[in-house]
């Protein structure tokens, strides 16, 4: 079965059959709603947020018990006392991340296609000369699209508390052993905090862009569009050559570019990680 066309306007289309050199079209590019990464990132940082606070005060309050004082390091209460509590702490918050990692993925992700559908009608409709397109469409393969979003971000969501809880326990464990205590023990929480923070921050960002992009590749190619113009983001400290080589380039959704040139992975922009590249829709006239 061939694949599905996009409608032009009879106007556009014959305008394009009399040119000597057949035309491309492209909508404008496709960018994710800023306030749907702001609300996922707020939703991440709060949920960390409770997790670090809870689990540096229980830890720094258990090494400052009298019996921590006079027996640290040649007494092995600490390390059990300190085992116990980590499991408490792992329990509980291993649970909470659980328990509400897939109402805020599905609850991204819904806002994602929510704003997808109005930013690709629009696009599609300067690329096809004015029609109105229904981009509301969904179908088997982007119900699939939700379905593998919303488990990927669970699966991160959940990671954070295990990587950070696995992070703690292992400061805890080295501050008992070495004798060093509060003084290995506090910059290690700080530390491991920051960067729990950061990474629920950058899970965010990155996810809410994947999905976005993902979302608006399935409602493209059900609507008949078969290729896109790669757009480099031009922001980030460390941008990727091979991602700047790229803009302006045009490529098909069933013959995808290399994304990482040193795993040779193919794929759309933004699905990389930390890509901020973005595409728009393209139809290429001579070969369509």
């Amino acid at each position: 079965m061939p694949p599905k066309k996009i409608k032009l306007t009879r106007k556009r289309e014959a305008w394009a059959a009399s040119r000597s050199e057949a035309p491309v079209f492209k909508g404008d590019p496709l960018q994710h709603n800023a306030a749907v990464a702001v609300r996922y990132v707020g939703a991440l940082s709060s949920l960390t947020a409770q997790m670090t606070a809870q689990v540096k005060r229980d830890v720094l309050k258990l090494f400052k018990t009298d019996a921590a004082a006079a027996h640290f390091g040649e007494d092995a209460t600490i390390a059990s006392q300190s085992r116990i509590l980590l499991a408490d702490l792992g329990n509980r918050f291993n649970a909470l991340f659980a328990k509400k990692a897939k109402p805020l993925a599905e609850g991204m992700v819904k806002e994602a296609d929510k704003s997808s559908t109005p930013a690709l009608h629009s696009s599609l409709q300067k690329l096809s000369g004015g029609m109105s397109l229904k981009t509301s469409v969904v179908n088997s393969p982007l119900q699939e699209i939700y379905k593998a979003s919303v488990a990927e971000n669970v699966s991160l969501i959940k990671s954070i508390a295990q990587e950070y809880l696995q992070k703690v326990e292992g400061a805890v464990m080295r501050s008992i052993t070495t004798g060093n205590g509060l003084q290995d023990l506090v910059p290690a929480l700080e530390q491991y905090e920051g960067q729990t923070h950061r990474r629920a921050k950058n899970i965010a960002l990155d996810q809410t862009r994947k999905v976005y992009n993902s979302i608006n590749r399935g409602r493209m190619e059900a609507l008949g569009v078969q290729k896109f113009m790669w757009h480099h983001s031009g922001g980030g400290a460390h941008p990727r050559e091979d991602h700047i080589d790229m803009d302006g380039e045009i490529y098909s959704f069933e013959n995808l570019p290399i994304i990482d040139k040193r795993t040779g992975e193919r794929g759309i922009p933004g699905q990389a990680p930390n890509c901020r590249c973005t595409m728009s829709p393209v139809f290429d006239f001579s070969k369509e």
